[in-house]
């Protein structure tokens, strides 16, 4: 099983892929790759392109560009949505997901991370 690379989006607290790091997943973070003014839809493709599923706490966009890149027959290595909370809270979630689901079970898929508690 090929594990899931992440892609932090810029606005995920850098505890999350800190935490991931520690655990052995591949993170790279919208900071780390130079990338903090660079569109949603552009971030998603960016990820994708080198590998990674996206984790962001934009749930009002990011859902709505999986499926735009869905209806454009565009793929993406999938997206990650959480609720902006104390980060702690959302670690736990994050690596139940990531330990049960491949990279190909997570390619263009949408996943809410509140249904991994």
């Amino acid at each position: 099983m090929t594990e899931v690379k992440v892609y932090v989006d810029e606005d995920v607290h850098g505890l999350i892929a800190k935490a991931l790091r520690l655990r052995g997943w591949e993170v790279l973070t919208t900071l780390e790759a130079g990338r903090g003014a660079a569109t949603d839809k552009d971030q998603v493709r960016f990820a994708s392109e080198k590998g990674f599923a996206i984790l962001s706490y934009n749930v009002a966009d990011f859902p709505r560009l999986h499926y735009e890149f869905l209806e454009r027959g565009e793929d993406h290595a999938g997206i990650i949505v959480a609720r902006q909370m104390d980060a702690s809270r959302n670690v736990q979630p994050l690596f139940n997901l990531l330990s049960q689901v491949s990279a190909d079970e997570m390619r263009n898929q949408l996943v809410f991370l509140a249904n991994w508690a």
